[in-house]
């Protein structure tokens, strides 16, 4: 079956073009340290529906286009944001160290310029540990997070990566690692226009930030104690066919969460906001105003959550 018997034009149009958002890019500057960098931020701000944000942090070797559905379909009802972290997509990229700690005062030098009263963090693959770490340090501060194709331990599925990242490449050889991972992101269903524009996306990182990233982010997460500390609305999403982040391990992660939810999309691997995008953003749609409600109605008729109630017992 070709792309055009799959999705509908709208769909095509931002399926077959690797930056479709052109004229929403900006840039940022974010600070380390004593230095200065540029980070690359789609920005839909375009009259949405509701006064409310989605930040949209990505997966290892990934950038913000992976969440083209999310940007295309879910800005006419909230502002959504999506970014690419130093080191990938268009933000700069400099020979250094990429970690955890890093990462996660990117994304809170972006909330921190954008400052949205009310907003919800979705993360995809690294980007949900980045989400969760953010979390864990400002308990207070999102309204809700959506994780997907996550993990409580990324240690477990990851094995396969690791005798290819320890070893020096050149771009030949960095080649083949990014056919491999399409094939191990993608299920045997994805047309071929799709794995292009994922295989776009994974070129776009320089080797040196995956090696860094893999082991300073995705082998440096947190223990199981402190993912039970965060008490954040969470939607949990990931395919029933997910090779490198397991459904067992979205489930551990729900169970850990003490006020979650989880989703399983049958047939669906990793690339989950490709290959299910509209479900995928329907959902969130579904989850998000959801939450705009609840607040709504505690705002306005002193309604308390369910999860403060049960946290109270």
């Amino acid at each position: 079956m070709t792309i055009t018997e799959m999705v509908s034009e709208e769909e095509l149009e931002i399926l077959t073009v690797y930056d479709p958002f052109p004229d929403n890019r900006t840039s940022i500057r974010i600070r380390r340290g004593g230095s200065w960098y540029n980070i690359s931020v789609i920005d839909m701000n375009e009259n949405p529906l509701h006064n409310y944000t989605i930040i949209c942090v990505h997966g290892w070797g990934s950038n913000a286009l992976n969440y083209r559905y999310l940007l295309k379909f879910l800005s006419p009802y909230f502002r959504v944001i999506a970014f690419d972290f130093k080191g990938h997509g268009e933000s700069d990229k400099e020979d250094d160290t990429y970690d955890i700690g890093q990462f996660t005062e990117e994304l809170a030098q972006l909330i921190d310029y954008y400052n949205p009263k009310n907003f919800t963090l979705v993360g995809h693959s690294m980007g949900t540990a980045i989400v969760m770490n953010y979390l864990y340090l400002n308990p207070l501060r999102a309204n809700a997070a959506i994780l997907l194709s996550g993990a409580a331990n990324f240690r477990e599925p990851l094995p396969r990566f690791v005798p290819l990242i320890l070893t020096n490449m050149d771009d030949r050889v960095k080649n083949l690692v990014v056919e491999l991972a399409v094939g191990i992101l993608s299920s045997s269903k994805m047309p071929k226009d799709i794995q292009k524009v994922l295989r776009e996306q994974l070129k776009k990182t320089p080797y040196h930030v995956y090696r860094s990233a893999l082991l300073n982010t995705i082998f440096a997460w947190k223990k199981d104690e402190d993912l039970k500390k965060i008490s954040t609305p969470t939607l949990i999403m990931v395919g029933g066919k997910d090779i490198l982040t397991p459904q067992k391990n979205s489930e551990k992660l729900n169970e850990l969460l003490p006020n979650s939810r989880l989703i399983i999309i049958p047939e669906i691997n990793h690339a989950l906001l490709l290959e299910q995008g509209m479900e995928v953003s329907n959902l969130i749609r579904e989850f998000v105003e959801y939450q705009i409600d609840l607040d709504k109605a505690e705002r306005e008729f002193g309604v308390q959550r369910l999860s403060d109630l049960f946290s109270e017992g």
